[in-house]
């Protein structure tokens, strides 16, 4: 059978396999897509994963952090060692990026463990030991010799002077 369109005659068969060129390409395309979905998706989770474990390690950080310097606040001999010896299932960071359960988690381990600790440190004024001085005065205007001053110098002071002006 001959089909007459616009004056071109084309055979049932050349329609046929252009039909099945015309599946097999949509089949291909749809493979590709699919495979490109999956490797969409692997990516997200990898992506998630790598972002779960830096929010991971940064909180670790920061809880350590914290804990050492209230730990140095308390009096600890040596922070380091109090932080890897006490209990930190009750130290967490919030959302906003508060650390809760530092103060707990630190006196719990100054009562079960006080030889890691001394005497707290505290200020000079609380010991009576600081002598109240006023406040250092500004020294005067240093000379400036533009005679013998390097080119880079007179440059940078000349911009000085003239942005004051």
């Amino acid at each position: 059978m001959m089909s007459n369109s616009g004056g071109k005659v084309v055979s049932d068969d050349a329609l046929r396999q252009a039909l099945e060129a015309a599946q097999n390409e949509v089949k291909a395309m749809r493979g590709e897509m699919a495979d490109m979905i999956s490797r969409q998706d692997a990516l997200k989770r990898t992506h998630e994963e790598a972002l779960t474990r830096v929010k991971t390690e940064s909180n670790r950080e920061v809880v350590t952090a914290a804990l050492r310097a209230e730990a140095v606040r308390m009096g600890a001999h040596n922070p380091d060692d109090v932080v890897r010896l006490i209990d930190l299932s009750g130290v967490r960071r919030e959302e906003d990026g508060a650390v809760i359960g530092v103060a707990e988690a630190l006196d719990h381990a100054r009562r079960d463990r006080a030889y890691l600790f001394g005497e707290r440190a505290r200020p000079g004024v609380a010991l009576g030991t600081t002598v109240a001085h006023g406040a250092p005065r500004p020294g005067g205007a240093e000379h400036f010799d533009a005679r013998v001053a390097s080119h880079a110098d007179y440059e940078a002071r000349k911009w000085q002077f003239l942005a004051r002006s």
